[in-house]
């Protein structure tokens, strides 16, 4: 019954995903009348709009991810300390969207749902020297995020295990830019971005490739390669 309910609201939700996530939206309660218990449901369900392998705006794959991380990341978004400027457009969609959740019940159970979750594939994104990439991670990354990307709470270090390679890419380029980890009640993101300042693009590409590749998510092929020709270059 709960799977009906949120492939319902999935289908309904698709039809009003750029209002319902839009800055100009209405403020309004689209889940007035449901109980506690659907109206978190209707959460997820529309996190799921782009956090999923199916989705309509892509997001990251939150499957699997620790209950502590999410927890923390959407109590940044919903109080603002993520997903105020303007220019990151996804982030501040993903601030739009936080702000939908109205206690902490709703809030641990959305973390909860996607923790709960097995982990899902990924395409491999990242192109890069994976020994260089080693090389850069033993040197930087290690004392923070562990041996195996296991990350460590007590240093605000997620882990790395669940992170796709373009994603990845792209965060580790907004800490360096100054567009994640500004705020100053953010601990964890402006001890990356510190650490960020003066990686070059190769050396991130690097890292990234290696950090997928070595303890990232169970690569999955493309649809180019699944349907394309033996023996041709393209995909069709």
């Amino acid at each position: 019954m709960k799977n009906n309910f949120i492939q319902i609201l999935l289908t309904v939700g698709l039809l009003g995903f750029v209002f319902s996530c839009s800055p100009e939206s209405q403020t309004g309660d689209q889940f007035k009348g449901l109980s506690d218990v659907q109206r978190a449901e209707a959460l997820v369900s529309e996190c799921l709009l782009c956090h999923s392998n199916k989705e309509a705006q892509r997001g990251p794959v939150l499957n699997g991810m620790e209950n502590w991380y999410l927890l923390d990341q959407l109590q940044k978004f919903r109080s603002g300390v993520r997903g105020k400027i303007a220019s990151n457009r996804s982030e501040y969609l993903m601030g739009v969207g936080a702000r939908k959740i109205n206690n902490d019940y709703e809030l641990a159970y959305v973390a909860n749902w996607f923790a709960e979750q097995d982990p899902l594939p990924a395409i491999r994104t990242i192109d890069g020297d994976l020994k260089e990439g080693k090389k850069f991670y033993e040197q930087r990354c290690i004392s923070c995020h562990g041996e195996n990307g296991e990350g460590n709470r007590l240093v605000n270090a997620p882990s790395l295990t669940r992170l796709e390679g373009w994603y990845f890419y792209q965060q580790m380029k907004k800490f360096r830019s100054g567009e994640r980890g500004y705020h100053p009640h953010d601990v964890g993101g402006q001890a990356m971005a510190a650490a960020s300042k003066e990686i070059s693009d190769r050396n991130l590409r690097n890292v990234v490739a290696y950090s997928v590749d070595k303890f990232g998510p169970k690569e999955e092929i493309s649809n180019r390669e699944r349907y394309a020709p033996k023996g041709s270059r393209q995909p069709f």
